[in-house]
């Protein structure tokens, strides 16, 4: 159940239980009034009676009844010859009436009786006046739960967006949160988290691009220097090791220019199938299939980019058969590997996350550059794991007609 049902919901059963409360008190208090003033008229017809008696007896003077009339309840009489004046709220032929008894100077009981129909009638109005101000409460209640809680789920939801987006990569959002309660407390809350992170993010950028930026001059001096090794055990190590370190470098200064937003693509329309088999080529075995003609409004050396990442990373980090399967408006990489472990699906393309041993080794940079290039030119990478085993990575091309 929402929030904005429960709190309507809890305001109409707090407007009811109020009107409620207060129509049974108000209900209450107008029958007592009613019987107690039903009742003294009726006293006082029975003293005018007892009064007139004399001059009249042994008949009942009006408007007293005549001796022996048996609407005159029982109890009514056994208390009037004990000597008392007393009072009897019931009914006569279904019509709700009063009956008031004294003894006359002579000891003769004297009755009268009086209808309450009317005052019966007005009851029963006023009770179904309350139980329709009971409802209209209720109704009213409930509306107003509504409109607050409309209110307040609102608020909740530009501020669960708002960290939706955050958590999302969109550093830049913020909810702007304004007034003193609450949920206004708790969306500035998370506006100066979302700064925080922001910056610590933005500094990690930084250190990373100024780390490869000042290790650039001296690693290319150092592929420079192993060039002049000899072909021999020793320099062909230093020379992968060196070369490895080089590939390191340039891929932290690429993703530390795609991560600050500097780089922009260069957009036409490419042969994807063609591009495809043209990267596939650099790498033996891997196999091409194209369901059809492939064509995508995209920046065909950032696409070449991506495909040489998710190949290199499907031959580095799977097993063979490596194929790339070319559809309209994607291209899905997938390997005979274990595939992804459970928690790489969610962040093999963060920088520098890498799976278990099972996988392969790497730093954990091809996927984050290729989901970077990815989101360049318009697309995005979908992470999965075949039916039958295998990591598969699918690139999503931007949906653009020609």
């Amino acid at each position: 159940m929402s929030l904005r049902v429960r709190l309507a919901v809890a305001f109409a059963l707090l407007a009811a239980l109020v009107a409620a409360a207060v129509g049974v008190v108000v209900y209450e208090l107008s029958a007592q009034d009613s019987l107690d003033r039903a009742r003294a008229r009726a006293v006082a017809n029975v003293r005018s009676a007892a009064r007139l008696y004399p001059l009249t007896k042994p008949l009942a003077p009006y408007p007293a009844l005549r001796p022996g009339d048996p609407s005159v309840p029982a109890a009514l009489r056994a208390s009037v010859r004990t000597g008392h004046v007393a009072t009897y709220r019931g009914s006569w032929h279904g019509v709700p009436a009063v009956w008031a008894g004294r003894p006359a100077a002579d000891g003769t009981p004297l009755f009268v009786r009086t209808s309450f129909r009317a005052e019966q009638r007005s009851l029963d109005d006023l009770r179904t006046k309350l139980i329709e101000a009971a409802i209209a409460a209720a109704v009213g209640g409930a509306l107003l739960g509504a409109v607050l809680a409309t209110s307040l789920s609102l608020r909740l939801r530009r501020a669960a967006v708002a960290a939706e987006r955050v958590a999302g990569g969109d550093l830049d959002a913020r909810i702007d949160a304004h007034g003193h309660d609450e949920v206004a407390a708790l969306g500035q809350a998370v506006d100066r988290m979302a700064d925080a992170l922001q910056l610590r993010i933005e500094r990690e950028e930084r250190f990373v691009a100024d780390v490869a930026h000042d290790l650039r001059t001296p690693v290319t001096g150092l592929v420079t220097a192993a060039s002049l090794l000899e072909s021999d055990q020793v320099g062909s190590a230093i020379k992968e090791r060196v070369g490895h370190l080089s590939e390191l470098v340039e891929d932290l200064l690429e993703i530390a220019r795609l991560e600050n937003g500097s780089a922009t693509a260069d957009l036409r329309w490419v042969d994807v199938a063609a591009l495809s088999e043209s990267v596939a080529a650099r790498h033996p075995g891997v196999e091409v299939r194209a369901s059809g003609p492939c064509t995508a409004l995209v920046d065909p050396r950032r696409l070449e980019r991506v495909l040489e990442n998710v190949i290199a990373n499907a031959e580095r980090h799977g097993a063979p058969p490596v194929a790339v399967e070319v559809a309209a408006g994607s291209v899905t990489v997938s390997d005979g590997g274990p595939g992804f472990p459970p928690d790489m699906l969610e962040r093999a393309t963060e920088r520098f996350a890498s799976g278990d041993s099972a996988r392969g080794e790497g730093v954990g940079l091809g996927l984050a550059i290729a989901a970077a290039q990815a989101r360049v030119i318009g697309g995005r990478l979908q992470l999965s794991n075949g039916a039958g085993g295998g990591a598969v990575v699918t690139i999503a091309l931007p949906q653009v007609t020609q």
